[in-house]
């Protein structure tokens, strides 16, 4: 999976919410700066929690290093709408006054995917940012994206067809049509799906692949977060799941806390293996990090295990 991440320039991690999106997200930067890359990390959520994570860092909306090869930075609707105007307008004043009109706040409100499209014009800017006295050098080998959740990813993602579908020509849709061809072209950009070893959230996660796949954006291997450790052979489990449970009679009293998890781990094989079978890929496990705060050092055994990972991958299969 590390592998697949490193390959790119723009990767957008998204997912239902609750299974661990932002930490996964995290993990991957880090993972990824132990790899010598520059890595920008882009919070669209107002609400996200990637500041937290980094010990209550305040995100801005440019870029500020907060870890060695990390930066991070947030989408500010305030602000890319005000650059918007000000592209239009030229004088700062006449746009500040046009944003404060409530004619403008109508239409704003009215035209559909402005934001988002503002957001996606933002983030393929700093995807292209380039450093150094010749401007040969970009400024970050990867950005990634903490995408909104499952809801709203999709819209964001189909903001540039939309848009083309309404405005087929001008200035817009030369924008919209090569923020389209960022978005499709598997060597830059690709989609990273967060899930969590439960029905729910691996039917919303292939309901969540099957319209990405409809917008032609590449998908990467789906990322299963907070995985248990397997507790019980397939013959302990047998044996526990009897009726009733063959087991001696001094384990009869816990015998009900092993069925539990014994048919917890039933069900997280089973839907790890349906969502692999269902996407013809194999899913990236991420281990269950216990944690009393989940902060920082949690997110780093994350991305020690995408690395171990990418080490066996090495072995096996001879992958980069």
């Amino acid at each position: 999976m590390l592998a697949e991440v490193l390959q790119r320039r723009l990767v957008f991690v998204t997912g239902k919410g609750g299974v661990g999106k932002t930490a996964v997200t995290l993990a991957l930067a880090l993972a990824a700066a132990r790899s010598r890359r520059r890595v920008l990390v882009v919070e669209v959520n107002p609400h996200g929690r990637v500041g937290e994570y980094f010990g209550g860092v305040t995100l801005g909306p440019e870029p500020s290093e907060v870890a060695p090869g990390v930066s991070v930075a947030s989408i500010v609707p305030a602000i890319i709408m005000e650059e918007f105007a000000l592209r239009i307008l030229r004088i700062r004043a006449l746009a500040r006054r046009l944003l404060e009109s409530q004619t403008f706040r109508v239409v704003a409100a009215a035209a559909p995917g402005i934001e988002d499209f503002l957001t996606l014009v933002r983030i393929a800017g700093w995807e292209d940012a380039r450093s150094g006295l010749q401007r040969r050098r970009h400024r970050f080998d990867l950005v990634l994206v903490d995408a909104p959740a499952t809801g709203h990813s999709v819209p964001l993602l189909a903001t540039p067809g939309t848009l083309l579908k309404m405005l087929p020509f001008g200035p817009l849709a030369g924008t919209a049509r090569a923020l389209a061809l960022l978005l499709s072209d598997p060597g830059r950009t690709a989609i990273a799906v967060v899930t969590r070893a439960e029905e729910m959230a691996v039917n919303e996660t292939l309901e969540l692949a099957a319209a990405i796949m409809r917008l032609g954006v590449p998908l990467l291997p789906p990322i299963v977060n907070a995985v248990t450790p397997l507790r019980f052979s397939r013959e302990e489990i047998r044996r526990l799941l009897a009726e009733p449970p063959d087991v001696p009679a001094s384990l009869h009293l816990h015998a009900a806390a092993g069925r539990f998890s014994a048919a917890r781990q039933r069900t997280a094989e089973r839907e790890t293996r349906r969502l692999g079978h269902a996407l013809a890929t194999a899913s990236v496990r991420l281990p269950f990090v216990p944690a009393r705060r989940f902060a920082l050092p949690a997110i780093e055994q994350l991305a020690d295990a995408l690395e171990h990972a990418r080490i066996r991958r090495q072995r096996v299969g001879g992958a980069a």
